[in-house]
């Protein structure tokens, strides 16, 4: 199941991506420069079928990168939150958010294609919540939660596929490790 994400999604002569009309949506993630080194790349088409990419490296001494080509149906809550991105009236979403930038920090970019256009949205470094959010960016927001949880469980899979770890960690069980 290989294949080429410069055929799905391109950059335009302004460096922005435009997404290929057989496409909805992009999530790209990088952790930035971090132990873990994670990247987790999806598109999804007009179908809500996924094609992606997961690639880290782990803790071990002579780490060489861990990566899987991903194929699956969208979760059902990922799926409603684009259907409304999709009818919202009108897509009123800026081209970054962040409150500072910091080199090599975590990055998220989505590229969500609607009416015959590509808007590219990005979200950085946020301190604190977005104030005043219209519609399109609370759903924006609500969708990046929703990605996140996709992407660490792709990533808790793998490592405990690989017997990398034991279990999952979550942050109740590390509340409870601590009391």
């Amino acid at each position: 199941m290989s294949f080429n994400r410069l055929e799905i999604q391109k950059p335009d002569e302004s460096g922005y991506y435009v997404l290929d009309e057989e496409y909805l949506l992009s999530c790209i993630y990088s952790d930035g420069w971090t132990e873990r080194l994670l990247r987790f790349e999806i598109f999804v088409d007009i179908y809500y079928e996924c094609r992606g990419e997961i690639g880290f490296y782990t803790r071990e001494k002579d780490s060489k990168e861990i990566e899987s080509l991903l194929g699956f149906e969208l979760p059902t809550e990922i799926k409603k939150l684009i259907d409304l991105l999709m009818n919202q009236k009108e897509l009123q979403l800026k081209k970054y958010y962040s409150d500072f930038f910091m080199e090599d920090s975590s990055m998220l970019h989505f590229v969500i294609n609607r009416d015959g256009i590509s808007h590219n949205s990005g979200i950085g470094i946020m301190l604190k919540k977005l104030e005043n959010p219209n519609e399109s960016e609370k759903l924006l927001f609500l969708l990046k939660e929703e990605f996140e949880k996709l992407r660490e469980g792709f990533y808790n899979k793998m490592l405990l596929e690989r017997g990398l770890i034991k279990e999952v960690v979550t942050s109740k069980k590390k509340r409870n490790r601590r009391l």
